[in-house]
């Protein structure tokens, strides 16, 4: 059975205080639960301690290149600059479940788990919608927790959960309050740390692996929606309270990883991220410095693109005998950006035109190396050249002065 096809079963729908009994809700308005949660103090979530979240811990944590506006529903560019965000008391963590995959306006967000930070811990509200006309005060319900927002947490929420929402905001022509809120999705800093090092950076994965958390009997959420509609149908108890909990563990991952990416992105290497790529965020932020850093103490364990990045930090900085050292070391290993920038260095800054003509016929064929090739044999030529032609007028000039002063016989 579908959810259209359910519609009008669930119009009357399966008793709703028995559920909201169950899984220790409160009805709120017909249809609509709201099951509400305090985390005060601190707790572990896997390896990761949640303790309350202060400004000043978000303040180390949370990147502001990270933000971007929900409204935008694309990757604001790195070099942006984004507004201060508000307090701690304005975070919200957000995730949804819902019919169906798919989005559109075929997809319903039958639940939607809001986590606020607060100084002394966390507030957790799911609002979970039990009867398909009861979708306005549902999203109305959502919408008034929204207004004092100041930061969403999502993840993925920019592709998935927030057009997902705006889609229902519109269709039941309530004002949608999610264009005007900051958003970070965490999704974003962990495929820069990550992307290059893990097979995939689901969220379950990055539970196991950067939070040390391991669910036990999770209901996934592919199941959601056939536990949705198991209620409407026949009004199933148990699957529902599956999916809370599933849902519920989402959103204290999104809280645990908020400071766990704030020490990855201060100490890549410790967590074994990429750390050519988060060095390649600080540069893409404007700390040089910081970038410049974490290269040269993470030195050993760069490929030989980091290596390559490091090198050319040591050049714009000025360091010339640490950038040649580098490219010696790679080009020795056959590197041939290494040889070109070697090349480079010889033809402009040593002035060896023969030590850099040597290193450009060992590139790879092709038209840089053909150019780079003519360049420097039309360099030679005209420096020889040059010097022949001096010598020759300098010993036409003595020549000269010889037969000029030469004595004449009587």
């Amino acid at each position: 059975m579908s959810v259209g096809q359910s519609h009008a079963a669930s119009a009357l729908g399966p008793q709703t205080h028995v559920l909201a009994e169950a899984v220790g809700a409160v009805e709120i308005a017909p249809g609509v639960l709201c099951l509400e949660r305090r985390f005060v103090g601190h707790r572990r979530h896997g390896q990761v301690s949640m303790g309350p979240c202060g400004d000043a811990c978000i303040d180390a944590s949370i990147d502001r290149g990270w933000v971007t506006a929900a409204s935008h529903l694309a990757p604001r560019p790195e070099s942006e600059p984004v507004a201060p965000f508000p307090t701690v008391a304005d975070l919200i963590c957000l995730d949804t479940e819902t019919s169906g995959l798919a989005g559109g306006t075929g997809t319903w967000a039958f639940m939607t788990g809001l986590l606020r930070a607060r100084d002394d811990g966390w507030t957790l509200r799911q609002f979970l919608l039990t009867r398909l006309d009861s979708e306005s005060a549902y999203l109305e319900a959502i919408a008034a927790e929204l207004v004092s927002a100041g930061l969403l947490v999502s993840y993925n929420g920019l592709s998935f959960d927030i057009p997902l929402l705006t889609t229902r905001f519109r269709l039941s022509g309530q004002a949608d309050p999610l264009p005007a809120l900051p958003h970070l999705d965490l999704l974003k800093p962990v495929r820069r740390a990550y992307g290059r090092v893990w097979p995939d950076c689901r969220l379950a994965s990055v539970e196991q692996r950067l939070l040390g958390f391991k669910r036990k009997d999770d209901l996934p959420g592919s199941e959601a929606p056939a536990a949705w509609l198991a209620w409407l149908r026949a009004g199933e108890v148990t699957p529902l309270a599956g999916v809370l909990r599933h849902n519920r563990w989402d959103l204290l991952s999104l809280a645990a990883l908020i400071p766990r990416l704030g020490e990855v992105f201060a100490d890549p290497g410790a967590f074994d991220a990429d750390v050519r790529a988060v060095a390649a965020y600080h540069q893409a932020q404007g700390r040089s410095d910081r970038a410049f850093e974490l290269l040269r103490s993470e030195r050993c364990r760069l490929d030989p693109a980091g290596l390559l990045d490091l090198a050319r930090l040591h050049r714009r900085r000025g360091d010339w005998d640490q950038a040649r050292a580098i490219w010696e070391q790679l080009a020795a290993q056959g590197d041939a950006e290494a040889r070109t920038e070697l090349a480079k260095y010889h033809e402009h800054r040593t002035r060896d035109l023969h030590c850099a003509l040597a290193l450009a016929r060992e590139l790879p064929p092709g038209p840089l190396k053909q150019r780079r090739c003519a360049r420097l044999n039309a360099k030679l030529d005209a420096r020889d050249g040059g010097s022949s032609a001096l010598m020759d007028a300098l010993a036409a000039t003595l020549n000269e002065s010889c037969s000029f002063d030469r004595p004449t016989k009587p």
